[in-house]
């Protein structure tokens, strides 16, 4: 967290759940879908969302993909990512 004052930003991390997803450094087809936001706060009570993304992190190899927001929807009610709804490979092992 950044703290200046009585404002500040906060970073944090939501594990949201476990979606099908075939891993292209190991193959796995399991990995976990996250939600990243970063959070304008004053006197440490958050106001506003600032930014926010969406990935999945492989449990075996600890890839990591980030993930078309407007594909969020579908992915939350399927519990399957395709390759369609990756927007970029963050760190791939």
């Amino acid at each position: 967290m950044i703290f200046v004052g009585i404002f500040g930003l906060k970073d944090s991390e939501e594990k949201l759940r476990e979606v099908d997803f075939e891993c292209t450094g190991c193959l796995s087809e399991k990995v976990q879908l996250f939600a990243l936001r970063r959070v304008f706060e004053i006197f440490f009570i958050p106001i506003i969302t600032l930014k926010k993304k969406y990935i999945i992190a492989c449990n075996s190899c600890n890839s990591v993909y980030k993930l078309k927001d407007e594909k969020m929807e579908e992915v939350l009610l399927k519990g399957k990512v395709r390759y369609e709804d990756v927007e970029k490979i963050l760190k791939q092992s």
